[in-house]
């Protein structure tokens, strides 16, 4: 059989808890779970950085953000590093991409008609350089529009962008649907549909907007205010309308000869959202599961046997040597994450131990955002912040993290910690190893200056800072 064609569709900021086939409550994804029924979606995905640049630098580089392309909010993909498409470019696939990139913002690179109509455009309409582009072909893409119904694009290389007229994920699905239809080429192609949605700002079609906010159940952990529940009302309306999309997606490529039965599925997205659990609403950037916790649903009808739900730690890391694993390409040896195509095969598979998260280089909004590195398994979660606090939760016997036992469980601690130093060794981690074992000790009080709410989930919120 030749090499099936591989569509990912990538959401932006949607908790991998919030789907009906791994038990929410509220919200209905016929489309995702029957993906999952027909193929494998895996209960325990994470994303090894959950903010969107560095993310999506560790899904199309296969390195984790401290050592890949993309090591920080609003780096760019580096002009000549190795990407998803430039590896399947040379088995002689065409590659395609559509929606949000983030991976490429240089501040100047404003195009005449958004310098001349700036107040027509959102905060970052920077057309993406070709040469940061991750080595895509076809390109129809932006790097950020955060407005749902008022969105632009770059169409191929045209140096102004072009409206989005309607719903994004709408809009998006419209577009990819039209380009399979006339896709004219005789490789196989590789497309990314890559929408914003369910990424705040809140906002989905009349028709999705079916929740009574005072019904949903939430979980220990949720702050229950009626602003959270009407904010995650509306996120469950955005993950619907998705869902909806998705389905027009796999309807599309059921009923075209050429794709039918020979294309290869990938939901997943770049990172959750709290989701009003400890108390925090359109954030992630902490270790929480909310944060971290993702969806990772294949998809390939006659390869990937249908298996549901399976409980292996899986994470963004792995999206592509596991690509490539299923297509039978040998996997280059500067990739850092484990090819998972033999349990999506349901062939005999060892699963890690233990999955690298961190987050590098965050935006610094306010003193909440802190860098840290951590680990999860399949009972454990640790994570250590560069002002020196650590968390460490059971999972097991505390699923919504609500009792930090960092100065209770010393032995476990200093374990994990430990295994977190060697494996940041063996992913050449640059600075954070030092932090850990030779950090010196706070200058306290630190004194906040802002007069904005703040979240306050990291943990030097506790002892450190105070309000002027």
């Amino acid at each position: 059989m030749k090499n099936p064609h591989i569509i990912y569709i990538l959401s932006d900021e949607h908790c991998g808890t919030a789907m009906s086939h791994i038990g929410d409550p509220n919200v209905s994804t016929p489309n995702m779970d029957q993906l999952a029924s027909e193929g494998v979606s895996f209960r325990n995905a994470y994303a090894n950085c959950p903010i969107c640049t560095p993310s999506r630098g560790t899904i199309f580089s296969g390195r984790h953000a401290h050592a890949g392309p993309v090591q920080f909010f609003f780096d760019v993909y580096k002009a000549t590093s190795p990407s998803t498409a430039t590896i399947l470019r040379t088995a002689d696939y065409h590659t395609a991409y559509f929606g949000k990139w983030h991976c490429g913002v240089v501040q100047d690179q404003e195009p005449e008609e958004v310098r001349q109509n700036r107040q027509d455009y959102t905060r970052w309409p920077m057309r993406t350089p070709e040469y940061h582009r991750g080595g895509f072909q076809d390109w129809f893409g932006f790097e950020v529009n955060n407005a749902p119904f008022e969105g632009f694009y770059y169409h191929q290389n045209d140096v102004n962008p072009r409206r989005i007229n309607g719903y994004q994920t709408d809009v998006l699905t419209d577009m990819i649907i039209q380009y399979i239809n006339e896709y004219g080429h005789q490789k196989p192609l590789f497309l990314v549909l890559s929408v914003e949605p369910p990424h705040f700002p809140l906002d989905a079609p009349d028709q999705f907007m079916r929740f009574d906010p005072t019904k949903l159940k939430t979980q220990p952990n949720f702050s229950d205010t009626p602003e959270m529940r009407e904010k995650l009302a509306t996120y469950y309306a955005m993950v619907e309308n998705l869902d909806w999309n998705l389905g027009r997606v796999s309807d599309a490529l059921s009923n075209n000869k050429k794709f039918a039965d020979n294309t290869l599925t990938v939901y997943f997205s770049d990172h959750g959202d709290f989701m009003g659990n400890h108390g925090l609403f359109e954030r992630k950037e902490n270790p929480h599961q909310e944060s971290v916790r993702v969806p990772a649903i294949f998809h390939w009808p006659n390869r990937i046997p249908p298996q549901g739900m399976r409980n292996e730690l899986f994470s963004l890391v792995d999206m592509l040597p596991t690509t490539l694993g299923l297509l039978g390409i040998d996997i280059p040896s500067h990739l850092q994450g484990q090819d998972f195509s033999p349990a999506l095969l349901n062939k005999p598979f060892v699963e890690p131990h233990h999955i690298l998260l961190e987050m590098c280089g965050n935006p610094r909004w306010d003193l909440d955002f802190l860098d840290w590195r951590g680990l999860v398994t399949n009972k454990w979660k640790y994570a250590y912040y560069e002002t020196g606090h650590e968390l460490l939760f059971d999972l097991e016997n505390d699923p919504y993290e609500q009792k930090n036992l960092a100065n209770t469980q010393i032995e476990i601690r200093n374990q994990l910690r430990q295994q977190l130093l060697k494996t940041l060794a063996e992913t050449r981690e640059p600075y954070f190893d030092v932090l850990i074992e030779h950090g010196v000790n706070l200058e306290t009080p630190v004194i906040n200056v802002s007069t904005g709410k703040h979240g306050g989930i990291s943990p030097t919120w506790d002892n450190v800072i105070q309000t002027d």
